[in-house]
């Protein structure tokens, strides 16, 4: 649906609102925050991520079967940080933005100003430069941003507004971006068809079940209760990867899941993850333990023994029960009351069962969700248990660097309400080559060759989505 931009955001109304944030600024003598949030056509998230590849700053948060979706397009502002108190110079920043904004228009969930992006896994394992660009902490407060919730859209235009800045043309430039967008958002995408495309592990079959072999052996002599250890295979194409092309295929394939996308330059970090780290709103946090996980069926018959046996299955049962206790002593700090169900459920994608547990605590006054994200990643899921042991372990014997994959992406609003999943089912793509990632929970009994073949299920989506086939 095509609209004149003065419909979508009138000028009327945007022009009053930074010159009063120019004049307010001025009286601070800083910087200040214009946030104005109107109600919009029916604009295709996919199509605005798409529609955005131009900017250097870019992002997308989806849940399909939800019907809520966050893409930007530009950065306003970065907040970014560095270290092992990344969260906090995270929180701090965050708080310096809004000190002061304007925020006008449309209220309710994913509206009005907010930071999208996400952290590195690991703040202390030295860069290979492979993830420049993806610091410890980067969240972009976007400049224009588009929400859907249900068959509702809204449209963000966020402005950092100095002391002398010139209000007019800063209104003009943002209505004449918006325009662009909206037109580019409305061309219809022709999916780009699947090329040759090479694939190379970056650690042999062998030499990766010898270091799986190692950690279960280190685990039985004690050194920790768990580790989990990822692979990287590394996609080589003729031509560069189509992301909008890959999106769709994601959100085709697992719309239960949170399908993401987080662009920096040429590079861009997609994935599609069943697992939700923690989400704040109405007073309420939510996390998700997801540990022990086995194939699909090729049947009915086949799928239901698959997921009963998963249930029934100790090692399984062990390592996601880790991953509860873990999970709730690192939220028991921060809350009045935690509820955990007995038993663990299967949650079902559509290559994969997994043994998954809901918990919900309602937190102590002031407590926020950067802080509920610092107190629970890594979870045991994606690191081990315990914690420093396991994280000690990945650094001398993994052999590569995450970067952000297995760790917090997700989006933060200004009235604190938002949510972080943990970077799963994920690859990190730069033109026509791509990195994937899986990772496999290691326990005393592990048997590497099945490990093995549990981390290619977890190649599969990535592959799928770009075009190439499992190993």
């Amino acid at each position: 649906m095509i609209m004149h931009v003065d419909e979508l955001i009138g000028l009327a109304r945007l022009t009053p609102l930074l010159v009063a944030a120019q004049q307010q600024a001025r009286r601070a003598g800083r910087p200040l925050l214009a946030s104005l949030t109107e109600p919009a056509p029916e604009i295709d998230p996919l199509a605005f991520f798409a529609a955005a590849a131009t900017y250097q700053d870019r992002a997308l948060w989806h849940q399909p079967s939800c019907h809520f979706a966050l893409a930007a397009a530009g950065a306003a502002q970065v907040v970014e940080s560095r270290g092992a108190d990344r969260f906090e110079q995270a929180r701090a920043a965050w708080r310096s933005v809004l000190a002061g904004a304007l925020i006008e228009g449309v209220t309710g969930h994913g509206a009005g100003p907010l930071l999208l992006g996400g952290f590195a896994f690991d703040p202390e394992r030295p860069s290979d430069g492979q993830w420049r660009g993806f610091s410890d902490a980067r969240l972009i407060l976007p400049r224009i941003m588009l929400t859907q919730v249900g068959a509702e859209c809204r449209l963000t235009l966020n402005a950092l507004i100095w002391p002398d800045s010139d209000p007019a043309a800063e209104s003009l430039a943002l209505t004449r971006e918006l325009e662009r967008l909206q037109q580019a958002s409305s061309i219809h995408r022709v999916t780009a068809q699947s090329a040759a495309i090479d694939a190379t592990e970056v650690s042999s079959a062998a030499d990766w079940q010898a270091i799986v072999a190692g950690a279960a052996a280190a685990i039985r002599a004690g050194a920790m209760q768990k580790v989990v250890l990822a692979r990287e295979v590394r996609l080589q194409a003729e031509a560069a990867f189509d992301i909008g092309a890959a999106l769709e295929r994601l959100v085709a394939a697992y719309p239960t899941c949170y399908v993401f996308a987080v662009g920096q330059g040429e590079r861009t970090f997609i994935g599609a993850t069943p697992e939700r780290l923690v989400r704040f709103e109405e007073g309420e946090l939510r996390a998700a333990c997801l540990a022990g996980s086995e194939r699909r069926g090729a049947t009915a018959e086949e799928d239901r023994q698959l997921g009963e046996a998963l249930l029934a299955s100790d090692k399984d049962r062990e390592e996601h029960a880790v991953v509860v206790r873990a999970l709730c002593d690192g939220l028991v700090p921060l809350c009045d009351e935690l509820i955990v169900p007995d038993e663990p459920v299967l949650l079902s994608v559509s290559n994969v069962h997994h043994l998954y547990t809901p918990v919900t605590a309602r937190p102590h006054a002031g407590v926020s969700l950067l802080d509920a994200v610092e107190h629970l990643h890594p979870t045991p899921a994606v690191g081990g248990y315990p914690r420093a042991a396991a994280l000690a372990y990945i650094r001398q014997h993994e052999g590569l660097d995450r970067g952000w994959y297995a760790a917090p992406v997700g989006w933060l609003g200004h009235d604190g309400a938002g949510e972080f999943s943990v970077a799963l089912r994920s690859a990190l793509v730069d033109g026509a080559s791509a990195s994937l990632f899986a990772g496999c929970g290691i326990m005393g009994d592990s048997d590497p060759v099945r490990e093995y073949a549990e981390s290619w299920l977890k190649f599969r989506p990535m592959l799928a989505a770009l075009g190439g086939t499992a190993g």
